[in-house]
């Protein structure tokens, strides 16, 4: 019952959408911001993350007259994903947000984010090519750019090196595909110690870079059909409930998987880059960070958030939003915004800059992250795809830590079948 009414609740929403915001792209305005304009921007990160943006939004602000910068906090990622759709359908939308990689479907697919092709086409000094093309497939939808990444990361796998050494393992064992990460996990793990070898959770981006590892994709290319029930993704599941089972892994996330972490019980974690600055303050053991781009098919998954413009807003608006966006991405505030949070930097010439090669020097464990750029997609570009996201970690829960056969992944995806029509 629970899942029918988000599922009506999804619908509602998008026709609510559809009706506030037509269907028609507007050409982007032309000109400079004429009056006072105050606009906002609103954020889904909170503490050490939010500082170094209000210090960019002051910086902004100072050096113009005309416009004003406000950043508003608005809780989580879904937070602030289902404050922006209540606002859009109020007709009171702020002229930019941030969303998380996967939440921007639901906007995009009801003609709620404004399309930055016409400003660039506007610009002809702004370098676009100067974007890792990487970052810029997230927030592009059918061959159009949205937004701009703010937050990228990707996950990788942190290595206690103190697990290491008591198996006798050393660097030239690193894991790089997943018969490897089973093989080195069974040397670490002690049941009897809890201590596991590997620890591993139902995170959507986990999820999405492990079943890519193994050839498995969770929808056809046009999104008309769910692919989970694949022989690949049920391979790949199989493969953690085994580990489970047998004590060699452990399934947990959150903060008992964090705790689990800074105690020192476990060999591999997958965690976000933006976790080595967490790594720094909360453990006492030796570690080292890895790729999580593993064999058998090298992949990870975007994670982070980009900054969209939204509809229903003025033209006014729109042309303060788009100095600021400019602002924001500028090479060094780009560098300032790494330094101070460890998320990546989404231009070329930040990633060269000497302050960037220097934190590469100072400690290489955070250039891990870029080097497995290559294998790096974005997320799933759907509009009902928390719910189905939902879906598929209750099913892998059922599977990897209660036992349940992979065949239960046919009716996941019949179910999924049923919301994609």
């Amino acid at each position: 019952m629970k899942r029918i009414l988000v599922v009506l609740a999804l619908m509602l929403v998008a026709a609510a959408l559809s009706f506030a915001g037509g269907t028609q792209q507007a050409a982007a305005p032309t000109g400079e911001v004429t009056e006072p304009t105050t606009i906002e921007i609103w954020y889904s990160l909170g503490a050490t993350y939010s500082a170094p943006l209000q210090e960019i939004i002051a910086d902004f602000n100072a050096q113009h007259d005309l416009i004003t910068v406000e950043g508003v906090y608005q809780g989580g990622y879904g937070d602030t994903q289902q404050k922006l759709l209540a606002a859009y359908v109020a007709q009171n939308p702020p002229v930019l947000s941030q969303l998380e990689q996967s939440l921007a479907g639901a906007l995009y697919r009801n003609n709620a984010l404004v399309s930055l092709e016409g400003f660039i086409a506007n610009e002809p000094d702004f370098d676009l090519d100067d974007f890792i093309p990487e970052m810029l497939a997230g927030p592009t939808f059918d061959g159009e750019l949205y937004g701009f990444p703010i937050n990228t990361s990707t996950p990788v796998l942190y290595l206690n090196l103190d697990l290491f050494e008591q198996a006798g393992l050393g660097p030239e064992d690193y894991p790089t595909n997943w018969d490897e990460v089973y093989e080195v996990s069974k040397r670490i793990a002690d049941p009897a110690g809890r201590t596991y070898g590997v620890r591993v959770y139902n995170s959507g981006w986990i999820m999405d870079s492990y079943f890519n590892q193994f050839g498995g994709r969770l929808f056809d290319e046009g999104y008309t059909r769910s692919l989970v029930n694949s022989r690949e993704i049920k391979d790949a599941m199989a493969l953690w409930q085994r580990m489970v089972a047998e004590g060699v892994a452990v399934y947990q996330g959150g903060g008992d998987g964090s705790n689990m972490d800074a105690a020192g019980q476990v060999g591999i974690s997958l965690r976000s880059t933006g976790s080595i600055q967490w790594y720094h303050d909360n453990v006492t053991y030796d570690w080292d960070v890895i790729p999580f781009a593993l064999g058998p098919n090298p992949a990870v998954s975007l994670g982070g958030g980009n900054v969209y413009m939204i509809q229903r807003t003025s033209s006014q608006e729109q042309l303060a939003a788009w100095e600021f966006l400019k602002y924001l991405t500028t090479t060094q505030n780009q560098i300032r915004w790494s330094l101070a949070t460890g998320y990546m930097v989404s231009r070329r010439s930040a990633f060269e800059s000497p302050e960037i090669q220097q934190i590469f020097e100072d400690d290489p464990r955070y250039r891990v992250t870029y080097d497995q750029l290559p294998y790096a997609f974005p997320r799933p570009k759907i509009e009902t795809w928390t719910e189905i996201e939902n879906m598929i970690q209750e099913a892998m829960t059922r599977i990897v830590l209660q036992g349940a056969s992979v065949d239960i992944l046919d009716q996941v995806a019949a179910e999924i079948d049923e919301m994609l029509q």
